[in-house]
């Protein structure tokens, strides 16, 4: 049986990713950094010496996913689209109430490799570091998980209908890591680990989703004078197509200034669609992991998704707004790019018009030029005909048969007039006949 190249590729795609138990108490500390253009070699080059060192195997270029136990700890790598993830794994701990003692605290960590995180040849751009312990603390409130996080705030929520209780930041402590704590009350392994897998996604896609906010930001101020410019043009516009000027110098401006009006739009497109595309897709992944974690209320506390709703929607509602904006700047120069086209045309066809007017005026005086020279030519050809006539006459023995010469002359001069009046009238018609044609 043939099999299609990419089946394998599809069907291990589903599982490359996939959630490991976590057992008891521990952590899951992750570190996110950006690729330019999916470029993450130097990374992946930095990851496989630090694992040769260690004895184990290296990743491949077409490794998209790793593990690997190291036994006091797992070390995760995982290759997306634009950024890489390294994360340390620990778990196997009994902590029966809150947190273990050196929860939080890298200098009571020595066995994690921190030093080859520090020595990564990319710029940090995230770190989350979440702590798994047993059921919550006594009097466990507020303003305890906000000295516990090192945070601005702390909302909280039980999950997974009331397993455990999730508490998060949002923020960066001392040491750069947005903190985030899992009390387990009796959530089983497996169920633990995508839970703690969920929370760790939820907070890295949230902040990749705010690279379009900084986007729009910075871009908020060049759309503004794109659309600012574009309002003078168009009342340029106006202003031309109302006074109806004949020059058309105004209108060859208002061209030159549309042009460049659209070329830069099309510039601003290109440099933050992709970044508002991927705002919208990472958003939608950030919803999909928080309503995962089937989230319920809990006294006292203020609610993770209540908190998002009021700080992260408005960053969103930036980013879409931002996207509005520049597709109706966009429509606004391709109408006022139709309303100049359609301006230019009218001035054309005025202009044809009248060139035809003036034609029209042309023709009549020919007609008129060509009607006193056909008369002035029938004069004319009568005075020669009559000439000829007398020449005749004068060779003939008129005076033997009683004629005057010049009772002949007389008489000739309308026979002949007549004559050539019919002639100049006939092939004027046949002229005109195969113009016609």
């Amino acid at each position: 049986m043939r099999e299609h190249p990419l089946r394998q590729k599809l069907l291990d795609e589903v599982h490359a990713r996939t959630f490991s138990d976590f057992n008891g108490a521990g952590r899951f500390i992750r570190f996110v950094y950006l690729t330019e253009r999916g470029d993450d070699q130097a990374i992946i080059d930095h990851v496989n010496t630090y694992l040769s060192a260690q004895g184990q195997d290296e990743i491949s270029a077409s490794s998209k996913f790793r593990q690997s136990d190291f036994g006091t700890f797992r070390l995760r790598i995982e290759r997306h689209t634009e950024f890489v993830s390294v994360s340390m794994i620990e778990d196997g701990k009994t902590v029966k109430s809150g947190l273990a003692k050196n929860a939080f605290d890298k200098t009571q960590l020595s066995y994690l490799p921190f030093q080859f995180i520090d020595q990564m040849p990319a710029d940090l751009f995230h770190a989350i570091w979440l702590e798994v312990g047993g059921k919550p603390p006594l009097r466990f409130n507020q303003e305890k998980a906000k000295t516990m996080l090192e945070s601005r705030a702390a909302p909280s929520d039980m999950i997974d209908d009331g397993a455990a209780q999730l508490v998060i930041s949002f923020d960066a402590d001392s040491n750069g890591f947005s903190r985030a704590v899992i009390f387990n009350q009796h959530m089983s392994a497996a169920r633990l680990g995508r839970m703690v897998q969920r929370v760790v996604e939820m907070e890295t896609y949230r902040f990749l989703a705010m690279l379009g906010f900084a986007k729009a930001q910075d871009s908020s101020g060049k759309l503004s004078k794109l659309a600012n410019s574009l309002t003078n043009l168009t009342r340029g516009l106006s202003k031309t197509i109302k006074t109806g000027h004949d020059d058309n110098n105004p209108q060859i401006d208002l061209v030159k200034t549309l042009t460049n009006l659209s070329a830069k739009v099309e510039e601003l497109y290109a440099d933050t669609l992709y970044r508002m595309a991927a705002t919208k897709a990472y958003r939608e992944v950030f919803e999909a992991r928080m309503a995962a974690l089937q989230l319920n209320y809990l006294k006292d506390f203020q609610g993770i998704e209540g908190f998002i709703e009021r700080r992260m929607t408005p960053a969103m509602q930036t980013c879409e707004a931002f996207s509005n904006r520049l597709d109706r700047v966009a429509l606004r120069i391709e109408r006022a790019g139709q309303l100049l086209q359609t301006q230019t045309e009218m001035q054309i066809q005025e202009q044809n018009r009248d060139l035809l007017q003036s034609m029209d005026k042309r023709a009549l005086a020919q007609l008129r030029l060509q009607q006193t020279v056909e008369g002035l030519s029938i004069a004319a050809l009568t005075y020669y005909g009559v000439g000829l006539v007398h020449y005749l006459a004068k060779g003939l023995p008129i005076e033997e048969w009683g004629a005057n010469l010049d009772v002949i002359k007389a008489l000739a001069v309308p026979v002949v007039g007549i004559f050539v009046f019919a002639v100049i009238r006939r092939t004027r018609r046949h002229i005109t006949r195969d113009t016609e044609i």
